[in-house]
C-alpha cells in the first residue's frame, strides 16, 4: 500500500492534503472532526486586521475618558495586538489540545509592525506554524509595484526574525512577475509558498444598489492557475510549495504533487459534501499510486515540472501558442 506521510516546513505530516484558512478551521469540535477524517493538517481561519480594531474599538473609548492624553498615547499605541487577538491566541491553545496534527496559524497581513508581536503570541499559544496571507489591494496610484512588493518582503522578514517556528506565505498570482516574488521569498527564508490566495471579490446588488458579498467557491477547473506556477517554480525556489484552489478529488491531488507541490489545500469541496470528502480524496491517491507503482510521494513529486518537461512541451508560453494556433 502506497505511503502518503511526508513533511511540510519541516513538519511530518501523515499525508499531504491540509484544510485551508476557512470557517471549517475555527473551532476546536470542527478541526477534530477534520482530523478524525483524515486531514494532514489544518490552516486555521485568518485573523485580520480590520477584526483586531473592531475587538478594541470600545476600549479606546473607554480609555479616552479622562485618561492624560500622554498615558492614553503610550497604552494605546499597542492596544490592539494586546486585546485583539485574544480569543483567536485561546483558539489557538484549544484546538492544538484538541488534535494530534499541525495546526498552522493564519495571520491576514500587510505591513510588519503590526504583526511581529502577535506572531511570537501565536507562537507561544501552541501553533506548529504560520502562514501570512497577504491580502493587498493598492490603492494609491503613486505607490510603484517595487514598494508594494517590498512591504510584502518586510513582512516576512519581521516575523521570521520573531518566531522560530515554520513561516508559509501566501500570494495571490497578481504580481508582475511571480518567478521574481517567489524566489526573492524563498531567499529571505519563507519554509514553504502556497499558491494561489483567492480573494473574495465584491460583488455589486442592483436592487439595493450597495455592494454585497457572495461565496465564491473554487471549481476543479480553477486549479489550472496555481497547477501551472508551481510547475514553472518548482526548481527556482528551495522551499516547499502547497497549492491552493481547485483540488476537490483524487486527481487534483496527484496533479498537484505531480506539478511539485509538496502539499495541497482543499477547502470548498469540504464545503459542498462534507468531511468525509477527505478519505475519498486520499483513498483515491492511495489507489492510484499503487496502480502506477509509486511507492511513495517521492517517487513522482515533480514529475511534470517545467524543467523536467522543457523543449517547448511544458507550460510555459510556447504550450499556449501551440494550444490556440495549432502550430507544431
Amino acid at each position: 500500500m502506497a505511503d502518503l506521510k511526508t513533511t511540510y516546513m519541516g513538519i511530518p505530516i501523515e499525508n499531504p492534503l491540509l484544510v485551508g484558512a476557512s470557517t471549517l478551521t475555527i473551532r476546536p469540535e470542527k478541526v477534530k472532526e477534520l482530523a478524525d477524517a483524515g486531514a494532514g493538517g489544518v490552516v486555521l481561519k485568518s485573523i485580520f486586521e480590520e477584526q483586531i480594531r473592531a475587538d478594541v474599538a470600545e476600549t479606546y473609548e473607554e480609555l479616552n475618558g479622562g485618561m492624560h492624553p500622554e498615558a492614553y498615547q503610550y497604552l494605546s499605541a499597542d492596544l490592539p495586538m494586546q486585546l485583539g487577538p485574544a480569543q483567536y491566541l485561546k483558539r489557538i491553545t484549544k484546538i492544538k489540545a484538541a488534535v494530534d496534527i499541525p495546526v498552522i496559524a493564519s495571520i491576514n497581513c500587510i505591513t510588519r509592525a503590526r504583526w511581529e508581536a502577535f506572531a511570537k503570541q501565536a507562537q507561544s499559544a501552541g501553533a506548529d506554524a504560520l502562514e501570512l496571507n497577504i491580502y493587498d489591494v493598492p490603492d494609491d496610484p503613486d505607490t510603484p509595484g517595487a514598494e508594494v512588493e517590498r512591504r510584502h518582503l518586510d513582512l516576512l522578514t519581521g516575523v521570521k526574525a520573531a518566531v522560530t517556528i515554520p513561516v508559509a506565505v501566501k500570494i495571490g498570482p497578481y504580481y508582475s512577475s511571480i518567478l521574481d516574488i517567489t524566489r526573492r521569498l524563498s531567499r529571505l527564508g519563507a519554509d514553504a509558498i502556497v499558491m494561489f490566495n483567492r480573494f473574495f471579490q465584491p460583488d455589486i446588488d442592483l436592487s439595493a444598489l450597495a455592494l454585497k458579498a457572495s461565496l465564491n467557491l473554487s471549481r476543479p477547473e480553477d486549479m489550472l492557475l496555481p497547477l501551472r506556477w508551481v510547475a514553472i517554480i518548482r526548481d527556482l525556489v528551495s522551499c516547499d510549495i502547497s497549492l491552493t484552489g481547485g483540488v476537490h478529488d483524487w486527481r487534483g491531488a496527484a496533479k498537484a504533487i505531480l506539478a511539485g507541490a509538496n502539499t495541497f489545500q482543499v477547502c470548498s469541496v469540504l464545503y459542498k459534501k462534507g468531511p468525509g470528502e477527505i478519505a475519498s480524496i486520499i483513498d483515491g491517491l492511495s489507489k492510484w499510486m499503487d496502480e502506477r507503482g509509486y511507492g511513495a510521494l517521492d517517487d513522482f513529486q515533480g514529475l511534470m515540472r517545467e524543467r523536467n518537461l522543457g523543449d517547448n512541451r511544458g507550460f510555459e508560453r510556447a504550450q499556449y501558442v501551440k494550444a490556440l494556433v495549432g502550430l507544431e
